[in-house]
């Protein structure tokens, strides 16, 4: 026992993992321990409205990323010189930051955003009061997902840390505080307040990652930059349809009281990918320093039935974790529908978690255009899939609509890391034997 215990202490996966995940466990166990407070300080309506417009915020700020956290983690492996380093982190962020302002600025003067809210929103809000909060709101979510890319391919694990748990300390209580104080409008008070006291905090932490950056921009790889990640934002775009659909449809077809226990099933279920995401900022950077592509199909394999055996059991937690809160009226009663769709929305994230693992690949070879050829046939699939399942069946119909569409990705992606992990094993294995050819025959 003790040789085990030592075996797994030394090893850095699992330490630097340990470091990482007791943070976000801690993160996430408190964002659901405070969900009740914020339960109690908003109406159904108005946490159904709020989640949906977090929606909204998280998927266009993934579009907006252009891809870039790709080449910033593969380029990063590629290149040991810390002059290489900073010069590669400092030509992708320049890159991201102009191509986001000119984006940002046409859609804000045109006002082009307001045609979006009105293709997104069936029901009236207020958006004009909400609109300077979602600018701010995108550009931190894409700047901050770029600053914990880089603290975790740099195995900066410490300053990981440390940014999530002023996060969660400084703007929890922060929000709550204003909610109580304020009253009004609910999700207004949240939007501002939550994003402009983000948006100051990946202002001081950006301080970390700019110096390491070095002021050359290297035009020289400016296509290989675009190359692997544009790829991945055109699959972006294309998962909308996957990972905004479901709520989409709700919107049109039920009301925010139904939106919010949609979303709040969504909030339980998001225990699995936190957990997951954890794993995978930290595997990462090993998996794109292995050069063997045997040893890391090996260690895929492994991974692949530890975390489904682990994420189920994990999944009978939550839901029993969820149903004593309910029956303990800490959750209020009218939530209680979130127990018929949670075991689904819960099986449906750990599809997603393994789809994820073997998604990975296809940055290792650098065949990231593959991502487009699998999402328009999936997307233009899903979207017919939502309609049928969600008009008939409302929140059983989305919960059963995500397990569907991610299901099929994780078929697609499965079968293309077998096709690719072939290709590559024939191509080195008639490199080898036409050198071993040209020996003999010397």
């Amino acid at each position: 026992m003790l040789k085990l215990f030592s075996k797994y202490r030394n090893n850095e996966l699992i330490r630097n993992y340990t470091r990482v995940f007791s943070v976000d466990f801690l993160v996430r166990a408190s964002n659901l321990i405070l969900l009740p407070l914020y339960l109690k300080l908003m109406t159904q309506e108005a946490f159904g409205m709020y989640t949906y417009i977090f929606a909204v915020i998280s998927t266009f700020s993934l579009v907006l990323n252009f891809g870039f956290y790709v080449p910033q983690s593969k380029l990063f492996q590629d290149y040991s010189q810390p002059g290489d380093r900073g010069e590669i982190l400092f030509t992708i962020n320049s890159l991201l930051f102009f191509l986001l302002t000119l984006v940002l600025l046409f859609t804000y003067f045109t006002q082009f955003d307001f045609i979006v809210v009105a293709f997104l929103f069936s029901k009236p809000i207020d958006y004009s009061s909400y609109r300077n909060s979602i600018f701010i709101a995108i550009i931190f979510t894409v700047f901050s997902y770029m600053l914990l890319n880089y603290f975790l391919t740099s195995q900066r694990i410490k300053l990981v840390q440390t940014y999530n748990l002023v996060r969660l300390f400084g703007v929890n209580l922060t929000v709550l505080l204003l909610l109580y104080w304020l009253g009004g409008d609910s999700v207004g008070v949240r939007l501002k307040s939550t994003y402009y006291l983000e948006f100051l905090l990946l202002l001081f932490f950006g301080y970390f990652f700019i110096r390491q950056m070095h002021l050359t921009f290297r035009r020289e790889l400016v296509g290989k930059i675009l190359l692997l990640s544009f790829p991945v934002m055109f699959s972006a775009v294309l998962g909308l349809a996957l990972n905004f659909g479901d709520k989409f449809f709700l919107e049109k077809y039920v009301g925010f009281d139904d939106m919010a226990i949609y979303n709040l099933s969504y909030s339980f279920a998001a225990i699995v990918p936190m957990m997951f995401a954890s794993f995978q900022n930290v595997w990462l950077p090993y998996f794109f320093k292995e050069k063997d592509v045997k040893e890391n199909k090996r260690k895929t394999k492994s991974f692949v039935l530890k975390i489904t055996s682990f994420f189920l059991f994990l999944s009978f937690a939550i839901f029993f974790c969820f149903w004593i809160l309910v029956e303990l009226r800490i959750i209020a009663p009218n939530y209680k529908p979130v127990l018929g769709i949670l075991p689904v929305m819960l099986f449906t994230q750990i599809i997603v978690a393994v789809t994820v693992l073997y998604s990975n690949y296809i940055i290792f070879f650098e065949k990231t255009y593959y991502a487009i050829i699998i999402g328009i046939p999936l997307a233009a699939i899903s979207v017919f899939i939502n309609i049928f399942l969600i008009s008939r069946f409302g929140l059983y119909g989305a919960a059963f609509s995500a397990l569907i569409i991610n299901f099929s990705y994780f078929i697609a992606y499965y079968l293309l890391f077998k096709y690719l992990y072939s290709k590559y094993i024939n191509k080195t294995h008639n490199i080898s034997s036409s050198v071993m050819e040209n020996h003999f025959k010397e």
